[in-house]
């Protein structure tokens, strides 16, 4: 059971190096973001009539190097409105690139579980700077240092097949970003200074339960953790400002469904949720995906 089941998901968790040389993995994304407020540095949630609701796609495109490395890179474009306003057009987010190497192969008859390291870049591709309004903001202006790890395994529940996930990513920005007037860091007018972003990542699990081979239920759970961010400027009127934004968490969960119609194509349905958080977002995310193996 455990070497026929198929699987698509999860929503949140990263996967793992492909496991043949040319392999190419494609598998776009498509998200809404629904903004139910803000969490406080208490944990409290404040509503805001003018929240900030979002659209955005993605593609990953893993291709396979050698039998235990993958190159990823993850171009995606995002749309933002509110009670307001919109984004003036349709923006390309920074672009994640990504080496991912497999040094420990999953063994489902023996109940050992893969393991992959990643390290790779975030680089400053998004309009973050000098924008005709907040909404059109899409990037952070730095180079982002990518690592992390995950692991997997499949395990036999009553002649069903149970895969777990495991993982944890962290990326550090290794450049500041010059600022001048509105920005995706909350500045407008005539500001004038620059921002360097601290250690940001997420850790969490994934459980995906096969029904038959063909359907899957998947669930997600996944802490998001960020230092604040440095800001040193001025605006028009000359008078310097130095200070460190907060830090904030959030926890999400995310179930869905997945069918795949074959080993190589399948789609999953869900839907990710705030539950907890702190100086962030508290949302709802229904999305889906296609993932397709050539």
């Amino acid at each position: 059971m455990l070497d026929i089941q198929r699987y698509t998901g999860s929503l949140l968790s990263p996967s793992g190096a492909v496991t043949e040389a040319g392999a190419l993995m494609i598998e776009p994304y498509f998200q809404s973001t629904i903004s139910r407020g803000a969490y406080q540095a208490n944990g409290s949630v404040k509503n805001n009539k003018h929240r900030t609701d979002s659209a955005n796609t993605f593609i990953l495109f893993k291709y396979g190097i050698t039998n235990n490395l993958s190159v990823q890179i993850t171009p995606q474009v995002y749309y933002y409105w509110n009670g307001r306003t919109t984004s003036s057009t349709v923006h390309f987010s920074d672009l994640p690139v990504e080496l991912q190497y497999r040094w420990i192969d999953q063994n489902n008859k023996k109940y050992i579980p893969s393991l992959t390291t990643y390290l790779g870049m975030n680089f400053p591709t998004g309009d973050y700077t000098n924008l005709g309004r907040a909404l059109d903001s899409a990037g952070t202006g730095s180079y982002a240092l990518r690592f992390g790890l995950q692991s997997q395994a499949a395990y036999d529940i009553d002649n069903h097949a149970l895969r777990v996930r495991l993982w944890g990513v962290a990326r550090k920005p290794l450049t500041s970003a010059n600022i001048k007037g509105i920005s995706s860091y909350g500045t407008d007018g005539d500001y004038r200074g620059n921002a360097k972003s601290g250690l940001f990542g997420n850790w969490g699990f994934s459980l995906e339960y096969g029904i038959t081979d063909e359907w899957v239920l998947a669930f997600d759970y996944q802490y998001d953790w960020g230092k604040g961010t440095r800001m040193r400027g001025a605006y028009g009127d000359g008078q310097f400002e130095r200070y460190v934004t907060g830090a904030y968490h959030d926890i999400q969960i995310a179930p869905a469904i997945e069918y795949n119609w074959s080993p190589l194509f399948g789609v999953i349905v869900g839907a990710a949720v705030t539950v907890d958080g702190h100086n962030t977002n508290d949302f709802v995310q229904p999305q889906f995906a296609i993932n397709m193996v050539f």
